[in-house]
């Protein structure tokens, strides 16, 4: 996309369709956080966030069925931003009314990499779907360089395991469009006096598996 039409670019205001199959947690926060300090018209559309394998299989269809819905027929967009929960492919051949505006993947996590206690319980199929989304999208943004990294490197993985017509040219073209954007984080607070030096940040991740 050019400038004018990125959802961060230096044009004018933009219409986006955000679309946050599991609208919690940090997925929550990241739109929050944009729309509060973003000069952009959102649209948010989203469900609660649980039982995150039926969002990423149903959300496409629930989603194409309220943007076919009355209130919204009204309603114009210039871009679709949506996250890695969300098939994007699947929801552009079943919303045929915003199939064509330009489209951005937020990687939060992906499931081609993310920890499972044991390789053989990971469903391949999520992770097929994230290739198709981050193939169907105009730009494919990732939280850090780690975790791209990491994705096209485990896509390029994934792929020789299938036994034929494997697709090797799709990590490449997905890298073309792919960029880093990082998620912001509010002000530290200022609290009293405090020890000369950089500012500590304790990572409070995930203490076990889902």
């Amino acid at each position: 996309m050019t400038d004018h039409q990125r959802p961060d670019g230096a044009g004018g205001s933009l219409r986006i369709l955000a679309l946050e199959p599991f609208l919690g947690g940090s997925h929550k926060a990241f739109l929050d956080g944009w729309r509060a300090h973003s000069r952009h018209d959102f649209t948010i559309l989203g469900y609660p966030d649980y039982k995150w394998k039926w969002r990423m299989r149903h959300s496409a269809l629930g989603f194409a069925e309220k943007i076919r819905n009355d209130k919204m027929r009204g309603s114009g967009w210039d871009v679709i931003f949506c996250s890695d929960m969300l098939d994007l492919a699947q929801f552009k051949g079943l919303a045929p009314r915003v199939a064509n505006l330009p489209a951005v993947c937020y990687f939060h996590e992906n499931q081609l990499t993310y920890p499972v206690r044991d390789e053989r319980e990971r469903d391949l199929h999520f992770a097929f779907t994230n290739m198709t989304s981050a193939l169907a999208a105009d730009e494919v943004w990732f939280n850090s360089e780690f975790h791209r990294a990491s994705f096209l490197e485990g896509l390029d993985k994934f792929l020789s395991r299938m036994p034929d017509n494997s697709p090797v040219m799709v990590p490449g073209k997905i890298k073309q469009k792919s960029r880093v954007v990082p998620q912001g984080i509010y002000p530290m607070p200022q609290r009293g006096e405090r020890r000369a030096g950089p500012i500590r940040i304790l990572w409070a991740a995930r203490w076990e598996h889902d």
